[in-house]
């Protein structure tokens, strides 16, 4: 017995983008079984779709989603206001458990925005990682690693690995997260990039994110980012890079040697740099994904307003209206992403084989007709809105635009409940 998903227009995202207009998609379990035409067995649970557009899961390479409490607290501020802790005031004071709660809403805002896979990374993951699976989200999660706690993270960074594993098959899975260049020493960088290598798994870090940072790296001995990255082996497809926004000229045109991955994030970027990576320089030679980071630097957990920016951002950059495509946002959106993450294989196109982690558009949206290209209205007119359906694994996780786990009007009221508190309290 299956799902049938019938007469959808299916962007499939596979090597050849195809856009398959009135057909049918078969989910068994959490598996794609087929996509076509005629795929109704005897038994089969069919669902007419042929009102909807749908797409792979969206894919967010670089979050702190337990930070949704500082939406709105750090707009309009200096540079030099953020490095070197990248910190907004009284953040301090919340605990734990308001972390866990800020958490339970943002994986709900990410689910109804379409993203199913997310990387995630911040402090106390061991206690804050149970909530990002029982939300159904797909995940890469670390606990941030520094110099300022020492042993103290390793300890909690090692009870992570051993609950999660680095088995990328596993819905939630763990990787090793030092925080940046200049907060982790060198010691510490080379330690993260040896164990990487011994358990086979991802490590995500913050890089050449701030003048700040930079001037750090070079105190430390190192001609610039990316030297002290080669020095500390801390390079290679298995590394995600965020950011990478204050990278010279000669070190951007040498990443690709490296192959290291690169998370960009062009809404944080430019609220607190005004500048951002000019990927039309790297697209094609590097894996790079889109992501969100947090909500005090991006207010927002919307990839297809990152998607779109990126795109119009990147066609400045290059002086290029030609550059970065829908196609190639579409792909940077889904595939590149889960491809950053080690789960090409897995997720990110609409393939037989691959898991069903899909995100079901409302054609019948404004901003979604005409659809002349169903590909160019996702990127640049959809809006979240258009979301009707998430699942993950084949299991319903947003039902005709419900949270079906979690009641988001609950949730807000929790959340702001929590931040009204707090803010009586700074």
């Amino acid at each position: 017995m299956a799902l049938v998903l019938t007469g959808a227009t299916i962007i499939t995202v596979d090597g050849d983008n195809r856009v398959l207009r009135g057909a049918d998609l078969r989910l068994e379990g959490p598996i794609i079984a087929g996509i076509g035409t005629s795929l109704v067995g005897p038994g089969d649970t069919l669902l007419d779709y042929s009102d909807s557009v749908i797409v792979p899961g969206f894919v967010n390479v670089h979050t702190h989603a337990a930070t949704g409490l500082f939406r709105g607290r750090a707009d309009d501020l200096p540079r030099n206001f953020w490095p070197p802790h990248f910190r907004v005031p009284g953040q301090e004071r919340f605990r734990v458990e308001d972390y866990q709660l800020s958490l339970r809403a943002v994986c709900a805002e990410l689910l109804l925005n379409g993203v199913t896979c997310i990387a995630d990374r911040l402090g106390d993951m061991d206690k804050l990682a149970p909530i990002i699976s029982e939300s159904g989200l797909r995940a890469v999660v670390g606990h941030t690693l520094s110099d300022a706690r020492g042993a103290a993270d390793w300890a909690t960074c090692e009870r992570v690995l051993e609950t999660y594993g680095v088995d990328p098959s596993r819905r939630v899975f763990a990787g090793l997260a030092p925080h940046a260049l200049d907060s982790c020493s060198d010691s510490l960088l080379r330690a993260c990039a040896t164990r990487a290598e011994r358990l086979g798994c991802r490590i995500f870090i913050h890089v050449a994110q701030s003048a700040a940072e930079v001037a750090a790296v070079h105190a430390k001995g190192h001609n610039g980012a990316l030297a002290c990255m080669a020095a500390t082996g801390l390079v290679g497809p298995h590394v995600v890079a965020a950011h990478g926004i204050y990278l010279t000229d000669a070190e951007i045109a040498a990443w690709p040697q490296f192959s290291t991955s690169i998370a960009h994030c062009p809404a944080s970027n430019l609220k607190i740099e005004a500048r951002t990576l000019p990927i039309h320089r790297l697209h094609g030679q590097v894996a790079i994904g889109l992501g969100t980071d947090w909500s005090a630097t991006n207010n927002a957990w919307d990839m297809l307003a990152e998607a779109r920016l990126a795109a119009l951002v990147g066609k400045m950059l290059a002086d290029d209206p030609t550059a970065l495509t829908v196609s190639a946002m579409m792909r940077l959106l889904t595939i590149d992403g889960a491809r950053v993450l080690g789960l090409g294989h897995m997720i990110g196109s609409i393939e037989v084989g691959k898991r069903a982690d899909l995100v079901i558009l409302d054609a019948n949206c404004l901003s979604m007709s005409p659809m002349h290209d169903p590909v160019s209205n996702v990127i640049y007119a959809a809006g979240t809105r258009a979301v009707r359906h998430v699942l993950v694994d084949g299991e319903w996780l947003v039902r005709d635009g419900r949270l079906v786990r979690a009641d988001e009007a609950q949730l807000a009221k929790a959340h702001n409940r929590l931040a009204a508190y707090a803010l009586r309290h700074l």
